[in-house]
């Protein structure tokens, strides 16, 4: 059988309140951790987990600093328009990619009906793009639909939508790419969901929380931890298994 492999933990929806300087420790310390960062045309309006465009700059690497493993979760019709090849008009409007932050992107576009032309920003060929969608039936529709595929593109099974919503795990096989998995990943179930998908004989993975490492609306760095190390020791049992 075929060992799937995790690649990424992804925490998402960083806020005005977190502190930079606490993710590079976290990241030191957990290297596989990923740090999702939410933005829409609309964000004011979605809540503390979008954060102001004009702090993403906040986020570049220092003097002395490992730079953060960083994805960008363009959601509303910044995300539309993404998905028909519009990244001049996402980066005119939020000016995100000229900051050269993010390892990947992520277009939350669950739900879209038309074919999309590209999903692949033109200034950055060998972007790694993400496509969210909520099920698997729906990803195999999406991903016939797609006129041009981009140079590397992951896919993300969403049921929650960010939600909070704890969801079956239905294991997507895409040859040749990543599957992230979402959907109600909190500090007491991601141990168990872990185990449950690295025993599948499936692509490599990752997995995104965004609800459940939050308090009272806010990004909560310790339930990052406490995720982190949970999944650590399921990650070191696993090893040890394969090892036997």
């Amino acid at each position: 059988m075929k060992r799937a492999n995790l690649c990424h933990i992804t925490f998402t929806g960083i806020d005005a309140r977190t502190d930079v300087r606490a993710l590079h420790e976290i990241q030191r310390e957990f290297p596989i951790a990923e740090f999702g960062v939410l933005v829409s045309n609309n964000w004011k309006e979605n809540g503390n987990r979008f954060l102001d465009p004009k702090l993403i700059g906040c986020l570049r690497r220092r003097q002395n600093e490992k730079r953060l493993n960083l994805a960008l979760h363009i959601c509303g019709s910044a995300a539309h328009d993404a998905a028909n090849g519009h990244w001049d008009k996402v980066d005119e409007q939020l000016t995100l990619f000229r900051l050269g932050l993010f390892q990947r992107i992520q277009l939350n576009i669950a739900g879209r009906k038309d074919n999309p032309v590209t999903v692949c920003p033109p200034c950055y060929p060998n972007q790694e793009v993400i496509i969210q969608q909520k099920s698997i039936d729906d990803m195999h529709v999406y991903l016939n639909s797609m006129r041009i595929h981009p140079n590397m593109f992951s896919v993300l099974l969403d049921a929650s939508g960010g939600r909070g919503i704890d969801t079956p795990i239905r294991v997507l096989d895409h040859p040749g790419h990543k599957v992230g998995y979402a959907g109600g990943f909190t500090p007491d179930n991601a141990g168990d969901k872990l185990s449950y998908l690295l025993e599948q004989d499936t692509n490599d993975f990752w997995i995104d929380m965004e609800t459940g490492v939050r308090t009272e609306g806010w990004f909560d760095l310790n339930k990052v931890v406490k995720v982190l190390q949970i999944c650590k020791l399921v990650l070191d049992d696993h090893r040890k298994g394969g090892e036997k």
